[in-house]
């Protein structure tokens, strides 16, 4: 996703609607003076990095089902990719008194003055897969840890081992967001553990599947007998996926022969070709269950608990689970009933 204006640290987005008017709401409300009906109307904002993006819009969706539920006013405004305009809405956010934000930080070094005027105004903001001075509790994707041995991208290494021990592994990161580069290691580090042979890193830092693909081709010119590649997103994934049949080779599916071809977000199309067998499979961060997250984490700070690190489950949909997969419109959630892998300070 992303061709970024300015880098460092993260991906992803959410649709923009309920966009900017003004509003104005105390940040000394409470979550609970508001949810009995006899306080202020919460009205919090979120910034997202850039809206067109699939895996953001499901976020978005959660963002609304969350605070429709609690009667909150929600604005999300879109930062398109660029550090100063994401600086430019949190500081629109805090003049329209906004009693917490959201963000998914373009760069954090940048971005850390706002962070710290909304401390001073005491106003949280909760970081998705973000972090750095300013930021009061963390949302995390599970894709995007890996300090456990059941690590999805851990996972996903001794997954290719018992496939195919020995395995010639590529691995196909991004544009150097800090989350893009951290995922690409924590894949490297883990295949080499399992005793896979990676292979020189590709990077399609332009972000779509017409980049993956030439570089994809590239790669199999040059190591023909690659069993397996690690792509850091659909889009990369399916460009690789479309390298590979063009080849004349077969994308391996439910553990048959083949190249494997492995993406991450459960993106739509990522989801259908799955199901055609033209992808291994994708890893569902659960955009849906991240929005809220996100919600859940602003109301638990405004009712003075303890701010938390959250991490929302990561799902793996191949040939034998993909029937399991619901989409994000159909997903219900709660506040208390949110798939999370942990919630700790």
């Amino acid at each position: 996703m992303l061709k970024l204006k300015r880098l460092p640290a993260a991906v992803a987005a959410i649709t923009a609607a309920g966009l900017l008017a003004a509003c104005s709401s105390d940040p000394a409300t409470t979550a609970t003076d508001a949810g009995g009906g006899g306080g202020k109307t919460v009205s919090i904002g979120y910034s997202t990095p850039v809206a067109a993006q699939v895996s953001a819009q499901n976020l978005a969706l959660g963002l609304k089902d969350a605070t429709a539920a609690l009667n909150w006013r929600l604005d999300i405004l879109d930062a398109n990719l660029s550090a100063d305009k994401q600086i430019s809405d949190v500081q629109t956010m805090l003049q329209q008194g906004k009693a917490a934000i959201g963000t998914w930080t373009l760069d954090a070094g940048a971005a850390g003055g706002a962070y710290a005027q909304a401390q001073a105004a005491g106003v949280p903001v909760v970081g998705v897969n973000s972090e750095g001075t300013g930021i009061t509790a963390g949302v995390w994707w599970q894709i995007n840890m890996c300090d456990t041995p059941d690590a999805p991208y851990k996972q996903t290494a001794r997954l290719i081992a018992e496939q195919r021990p020995g395995a010639k592994v590529v691995v196909m990161g991004g544009p150097p967001v800090p989350s893009i580069v951290n995922n690409a290691k924590c894949f490297a580090e883990a295949a080499k553990a399992a005793g896979l042979t990676v292979l020189p890193q590709a990077d399609n830092t332009k972000d779509n599947s017409a980049g993956a693909s030439a570089l994809a081709s590239d790669l199999l010119t040059k190591h023909g007998d690659v069993d397996a590649f690690w792509a850091y997103n659909d889009s990369t994934a399916l460009g690789i996926s479309a390298a590979v049949i063009q080849a004349g080779l077969k994308v391996s599916t439910k553990g048959s022969d083949g190249v494997i071809v492995i993406g991450a977000n459960a993106d739509p199309d990522a989801v259908e070709a799955v199901r055609q067998g033209r992808l291994t499979g994708t890893w569902d961060p659960d955009g849906v269950a991240t929005g809220w997250a996100v919600v859940k984490a602003m109301r638990d700070i405004l009712d003075k608990k303890p701010a938390q690190k959250i991490v929302v489950k990561s799902t793996w949909y191949d040939g034998d689970t993909i029937g399991s997969y619901v989409a994000p419109a159909q997903r219900k959630y709660t506040l208390d009933s949110l798939p999370l892998v942990t919630t700790a300070q």
